[in-house]
Parts: structure tokens; sequence; C-alpha cells
């Protein structure tokens, strides 16, 4: 092999170990972009390999969209589809070379360098030594970028290392070079470094650089870890640094990390000034954000700041996450607020996430209020509020207040909704709110399921009652249902009224379910009883 041929098959080697995935990260924006929808659609046929309508695609892309942030993405996926198609490969290289002259800042140079390393080789072996020389070229200025980025590394650890000498002295002048050293180098690697130290310093100089840096540095994600390194200080100088950053500060990003950084404080006298940002800032995340800082701080400072911002903001989330930010307040002042806004606020949404609010409480205090609210309200969503949180609670105060809903409900959804949550609570022993319901409630459809859940029951059930209903339930399908019930209660008790209901029933498939329910006894008593129905 040639020394020529050699150095090119170590280009490709090179190249071919740095090789990305083919796979468009959709980061540039909105999906919602119209450009970016078009892209996609193109792409799309790049991942189903439907080359000749991909390359047609990402050409009508291109005419299209000529200034779109997508130009470069589908000017690569061009050529590649070229290569697919089998074009000639002197037209593929071409397409390749023209790409790194329009684009050299895209990030799909590298898997163009590589393909043009590849191609290059083929064309060189096929007998076209101009490609060699091309790639000869291309190795050479390669090999440039590589010493001048070693280079940059060697002096960078230098300056490193010299910093960390710097930090380990730890006196004034150390503290004052590095400062100098911010501002004079331009590396953001080093500038990073940099800001981690100050904050190790805890000195007034570095607390003021911190704050210069978070506030007036044109990198935003330096300005984010200076404002970090600001949160480790204490002190009111720093403290009066955060504020006005959340207060203030244009960047939307540092201002919600500001407000975080606040609440790891836990500082009441901080509570103001989140409040300020949640009732008045337009930004429902920051405003949001004031909110859950506020829950961090904790204490009845914060319960009352809550107090105050469901009232008075303006934005429907931060209201709701105030109303949120109370229920892990699981003490007697938050039920109160709970309450109070349960009843009386003008949002039905806010009203009903109160009551949730009172059921993830789970105290005796939350359910009485939870009792209180049921009585003075006739709204069926806030009633189905009710009966979903108490049912959460257990006990036999909840299953009061769902048999009463479910007794007196004037909404069969709602009357329904309180039968599951009552057949929940209630112990599987005690089935007489399901049987008061079967005889009070005014809809069928939750009489049934009284009854459904008596069956699940059934060994529990008191015959003399089921067989009093039995006899005066007019409807075919509860009466076969009442025979299964009193066929599973095992029961001597139940053959009578059986035997009655299948000697006299005039519906066929009660009778039949009769015959079920005694043979489920199966004790003498209820052969007997089969045997008078067969002798009828």
């Amino acid at each position: 092999m040639s020394l020529r041929m050699l150095r090119i098959t170590v280009i490709i080697t090179i190249f071919l170990f740095s090789i990305c995935v083919f796979s468009p990260v959709l980061s540039r924006g909105s999906i919602q972009d119209e450009d970016a929808k078009g892209y996609k659609l193109a792409y799309n046929l790049i991942l189903g390999e439907k080359w000749e309508e991909a390359s047609k695609a990402m050409t009508q892309f291109i005419q299209k969209y000529s200034r779109s942030a997508w130009v470069d993405d589908a000017r690569f996926w061009q050529c590649y589809s070229k290569e697919k198609l089998d074009h000639p490969l002197e037209e593929v290289f071409d397409c390749y070379q023209d790409f790194i002259k329009s684009y050299a800042e895209s990030k799909w140079v590298d898997d163009v360098k590589s393909n043009l390393i590849r191609i290059g080789h083929r064309l060189a072996k096929n007998g076209k030594l101009e490609y060699e020389a091309i790639l000869e070229s291309m190795l050479e200025m390669e090999v440039a970028v590589e010493v001048e980025l070693m280079e940059e590394m060697e002096d960078m650890e230098i300056k490193l290392s010299a910093l960390y000498a710097l930090e380990d002295m730890g006196d004034e002048k150390a503290l004052s070079a590095i400062i100098r050293l911010y501002d004079k180098v331009k590396d953001r690697r080093f500038r990073s470094r940099i800001i981690d130290i100050l904050e190790d310093f805890e000195a007034h100089e570095a607390l003021a650089k911190l704050s210069e840096i978070s506030s007036e540095d044109s990198d935003s994600d330096l300005r984010r870890r200076a404002l970090h390194a600001m949160g480790d200080f204490g002190g009111q100088e720093a403290l009066e640094a955060l504020k006005k950053i959340a207060l203030t500060d244009s960047d939307p990003k540092l201002r919600k990390d500001a407000i975080y950084e606040l609440g790891d404080r836990d500082d009441p006298s901080l509570i103001p000034a989140l409040v300020e940002i949640a009732i008045k800032e337009k930004d429902v995340n920051l405003a949001k954000a004031a909110v859950y800082a506020i829950e961090d701080i904790g204490g009845k400072e914060a319960l009352q700041a809550m107090k105050k911002i469901m009232k008075e903001a303006k934005i429907f989330e931060v209201r709701k996450a105030a109303l949120f930010g109370m229920e892990d307040e699981d003490v007697p002042e938050a039920i109160l607020i709970l309450k109070e806004v349960a009843l009386k606020d003008p949002s039905r949404n806010i009203r009903k996430n109160a009551i949730y609010s009172l059921g993830d409480i789970e105290s005796t205090e939350a359910l009485a209020a939870l009792k209180e609210i049921m009585k003075s309200t006739q709204d069926i969503e806030l009633l189905k509020a009710i009966v979903y949180s108490v049912e959460d609670y257990g006990g036999l105060e909840a299953a009061k207040i769902l048999h009463e809903i479910a007794i007196n409900a004037s909404n069969e959804d709602l009357a329904k909704s309180a039968v599951y949550g009552l057949e929940d609570v209630l112990e599987e022993d005690d089935p007489g709110m399901l049987l008061d319901i079967y005889k009070k409630s005014k809809f069928h459809s939750a009489r049934k399921m009284a009854l459904y859940a008596i069956e699940d029951m059934a060994e529990a059930a008191p015959v003399n009652i089921l067989g009093q209903i039995l006899d005066l339930e007019k409807d075919p399908e509860m009466r076969r249902l009442i025979v299964r019930t009193l066929g599973e209660t095992d029961s001597d008790e139940a053959v009578p009224f059986l035997l009655k209901v299948g000697l006299e029933d005039k519906d066929k498939k009660v009778r039949m379910e009769v015959i079920s329910a005694l043979e489920e006894i199966g004790t003498s008593k209820a052969r007997e009883a089969l045997m008078k129905i067969i002798e009828k």
C-alpha cells in the first residue's frame, strides 16, 4: 500500500470513529412552527427509507423555507438521499462539499466529513486519483485544527492549576486576582470554575462579584451558576441581591431560580416579597414559583400568605397552587381557611379543589369540615367531590356522610357515587346502611347498587329483613337479586321466603333463581323446599 493510500485510510478510520447517529433533534423552536412541521413530514420519509419521495420533499422544503433553521438538516438529507438512490458518487461528493462550504457551523459537519472521506476513498480506489488529493488537503486541515485544540487544552490545564493554587492561598490578594482573572478570560469553562471558587471565599468582594455576574453577564448559564453560588451565602447582602433578581430581572428563568433560592432560606421575612410576585406577576410560572417558595418556608406566616393569594391573585392557576399549598399544613388554621374557601369562593373549581385538599389532610377536623360543607350546599359537583374525599377516610363518621348523601341526593349519579363510596368504607359485616339506602333512595339504580353491595356481604345480611324486602319488592330484576342474596346467606332462615317465591312468583326467571338459591344453601330443609316446588 502506498504512503498516500495509508494516510487516506488513517483519515477514514479517524472520521468513521466519530460518526454521529443520523437523527435530528427537534429542539429549535416549537414543533408547532410551520417550517418545523414541514421538516418533520419530510424527515418521516427518511425514517421510512422512501428515498425518492424524501429527496423531493427535502428539495421542496428548502425552496419554501429557505431561511428556516432546518435548512441545513434538509440539505444534509438531500445529499444522503442521492447516495441511497445510487446517483453518481462524484455528484454525491460534490453535494457534500457544497454543504461544508454553505453550512460550516452545522451540527452535521462531522457526518458530512465522514461521508466525504468514505466516498472519496471509493472514488480513489476506482482510479480517480484527484479525489486522493482532496482527501489529503482535508487531512492537513484537520490535523492543524487538532494541534490548535491540543495547545488550547494544555494552556487551559496550566491556568486551572494556577487557579487551584490561588484558591488554596485563600487570602485577599488571591481573591482579588481571581476576580480580575474572571474579567480577563473569555473561556466559558474557565469562568464557570472561577464562579465555583468565588463561592468558597465567603467574603463581601466574592459576593459582590457573584451578584455582578448574575445581573450583568451576557452568558445566561453563567448568570444562573453565579446566582446559585450566591444562594449559599448567608447574610442580608446576599438576600437583597437574590430579592432584586427575583423581583426585577428580565430573564424569567433566572428570576424563577432566584425565587426558589429565596424559598430555600426558610426565612418568614421573605414572604411579603414572594406574595407580591404571586399576586402581581403576569407570568404564571413565576407566580406559581413564588407560591411554591412560600410553601417551602412554611409556618403560620405562609398560611396567611396563601389565604391572601387565594383572595387577591388574578390568575386561576396561581390561586389553585396556593390552595394545594395549604393542604400540606395539617393545622386547624389551614382547615378553617380551606373550609371557608369551599363555602364562599366565587369559583366552583376552586371550591371543589378546596374540598379535595380537605380530603387529603385526613384528620377528624377536616372530616367535620367536609360534613359542614355537605350540609351547606346543593351543588352536585361539590357534593361529588365530598363523596370522593370522604371515602378515603374510612370509619363510621365517613360512612354516615356517604349514607346521608345517598339517601337525600336529588341527582342519580351523585346517589350512585355515594353508594360506591359507602361500600368501600363499610366493614364487610355491616350492611345496615345499605339496606336503609335500598328502602329510602328515590333512584332505582342506587337501590340496585345497594343490593349488589349487600350481596357481597350476604353472610352478614339479616335474613328476616331481606325476606321482608322480597315480599314488598315488585321489580322482577330486583327480586332476582334479593333471591340470589338470600341464597348466599347459606341460612335455613331464608328457605321459607324462597319457597314462597318459588311457588307463587309469576316471573319465570325469579322462580329459576329460587332453584339456584336453594341449591346454594344445600341443607336438608332446602332440599325439602325443592321437592315441594317439584310436587306443585
